[in-house]
This record gives C-alpha cells, structure tokens and sequence, in this order.
C-alpha cells in the first residue's frame, strides 16, 4: 500500500467524523461499515445507503455557477448545452451513462429529441430502483442496470455518447479503463462527456486548499456553520485518513489525480472547462443545508466563497473539477 505523501493512514478528523455519524445515523449504520468486507459490498454499501443532504451540490445557486462555467447561461444545464452544441438534429443516437446513480442525468437527455436508445449503468440496487422509479413517473423509456460495467457484454455496440458525471474518479488505472473499455464503446464520430472531481487521490486535500477552506469557515456566521443537529458547529476542514476513505468507499478517487492526463491521452479534447471545487467542496460539507434559503445574507455569502474560491484557483493554478467533451483521436465530429 503506497500512500500520498500527504495522506496518513488515520487522521484527527476521522474521529470527529466517527462521532458524528454515530450521532446522526447510529450505531447500524456504523456497523454496516464494518461487516463489508469485500471491495463489491463496500461499494455498493455505500451508495444503497447514501442520501446527499448537505453535500455543495444540493445548493442551487452552487449548480447555477457550473451552468454558467460550461454553457454561459447559469439556466441552461450542461445536458441542454452539449445536446445543442454537439448532437442537435441527429437521429437514432444511443448514450450509456456509466455510474448513473439515480438517473436525473440520462433523463435530462431523454427529454431532448433524437435518442433510440438510453443506459443507465450502477452497482447500487438502491440507486437503480429509483431511477426506475423516475424514469416510469416521467414516461421515459430508459434501460437500467445494476452491474458492474466492466463486467458488460455489449457485443461490439457503440455509442454515439458515453457519460461520466462525478463517477470516472471511482475507476482505479483510468488511463487503463478509458484504453480498454470505453474507446471500444464510443463510437467513431461519438463524444465521451465527462463532469468530474479530478483532484487529489483519495480527497487528501492539499495544505493550500485546507488554510483556504478553514479560514472562510472561520468568518462564516455560527448559523451556517450548524450541523444537521441543528446545534453542533463545523469547526475545521480535515483531510481525511486513509482507513476512513477505504472503510466508507474503497473506489472514492483512488486515481483521480491522473484523470485529466489520461482522457487527454486517450482522446482529442473538443472543449475541457475547469469548474474549480478547491474550496466550495470541501468548506460546504456537512453545512449545505444552512444555504439553501434565498435571503440576502446566504446569496451574499455564498457569491463571496464563489469568488474567494476562483481567486485562489488563479492563484495557485490549482483545479479539482471539470466538465469535458472528447472525440476519439482524429476522428471528424
């Protein structure tokens, strides 16, 4: 086991972290992270079990601020951006979205024209169910599928789009995975669509980032720094140990620092954006609920952590989100 240089395998955080799950979801939830022992149900453990309720990306005015980093409109979803830019006026097009959890971004793309066929692919039973679920409620004829990608048979099939969103991070040896499975699947004139964490392996935030993320936490007001308790107070930003990180999710960002490098290599790059998320993911875990209202002070707050978090991106030219449309090399979109 080779770790980061600025990773251990336990930190302080970890325990706050402990106790906190312990106070909030109980002693089942807990157990349940110990009883998985394979690589497969800890995986799936984590994502049948997960439920985002104070994560950065529950905040409209956080996804307002992606949309406008890829399409320039913050009302116009990066689904609707790449289905005009890039797949307007086509017919029979087919999109597998691998990692598809709950299935809001195949549906986004299936109520655009032009798709004969959509699949959603996932190894959380939980995630497939209400996907399903969805995709009947809103008469959408989407296939899902509770697999392990890697483990398909698609029987030389193409696809004219292949989806990631805030799932190639989990695959180890991406280079690896894009060379053998996803090249084979693209199609010659598809495009591989990619809206990514790609920062640090294994979240061990760098020292930069977390003297950024603590000191904005410090100046927040007490009320958005509440807990989902509604008493206990978010204090410090931690990097979190190594045991941690594989106990609760073994396939969060084993190789997600290489995940830029290697789409560059495997594929022509159409259009690669940073997103940033230096800051905003990790100061906002854990207190996203607190900025959900639309008062005043939470939307002036929130543009300020906007801002401080693209002024130290310039700053440090570090980046730990994208959003990318690649083709295979040469090919003619």
């Amino acid at each position: 086991m080779i770790l980061d240089k600025l990773q251990s395998l336990v930190s302080f955080g970890d325990f706050v972290d402990l106790y906190y799950k312990f106070k909030f979801k109980g002693i089942k939830f807990l157990f349940s992270k110990f009883s998985k022992f394979s690589y497969e149900d800890r995986v799936s453990s984590k994502w049948d079990l997960f439920t985002s309720q104070s994560d950065f990306w529950v905040i409209p005015q956080i996804k307002k601020d992606w949309n406008f980093k890829i399409s320039g409109n913050e009302n116009i979803t990066y689904e609707t951006y790449v289905y005009n830019k890039y797949l307007g006026g086509k017919d029979n097009l087919k999109l597998i979205s691998i990692g598809c959890g709950e299935g809001n971004h195949e549906r986004n793309f299936a109520e655009q024209d032009g798709f004969s066929k959509i699949i959603g692919v996932d190894v959380s039973k939980e995630s497939i169910s209400q996907a399903n679920k969805n995709a009947t409620a809103n008469n959408l004829n989407i296939e899902y599928h509770c697999l392990d990608f890697i483990k398909m048979d698609f029987k030389n099939e193409q696809f004219d789009l292949v989806l990631f969103d805030s799932s190639l991070h989990h695959f180890d040896n991406i280079n690896g995975f894009l060379k053998d499975y996803i090249l084979p699947v693209l199609s010659n004139d598809g495009i591989l669509v990619v809206f990514e964490y790609c920062g640090p392996n294994r979240l061990s935030w760098r020292k930069s980032q977390l003297n950024e993320a603590n000191r904005i936490l410090k100046e927040l007001p007490p009320r958005f720094k509440t807990l989902l308790d509604g008493k206990s107070l978010k204090r410090k930003v931690y990097r979190p140990g190594l045991i941690r990180m594989l106990l609760v999710d073994p396939s969060e960002a084993p190789d997600s620092a290489n995940l830029v490098v290697s789409l560059n290599e495997n594929f022509d790059v159409l259009e690669e954006k940073r997103l940033g998320w230096n800051i905003s993911h990790l100061l906002l875990k854990g207190i996203s609920h607190n900025f959900l209202n639309k008062d005043i002070e939470t939307e002036r707050l929130l543009k300020s952590i906007l801002e401080q978090e693209n002024e130290f991106i310039k700053a440090t030219s570090e980046n730990d989100a994208i959003f990318g449309v690649y083709k295979k090399k040469n090919s003619v979109i």
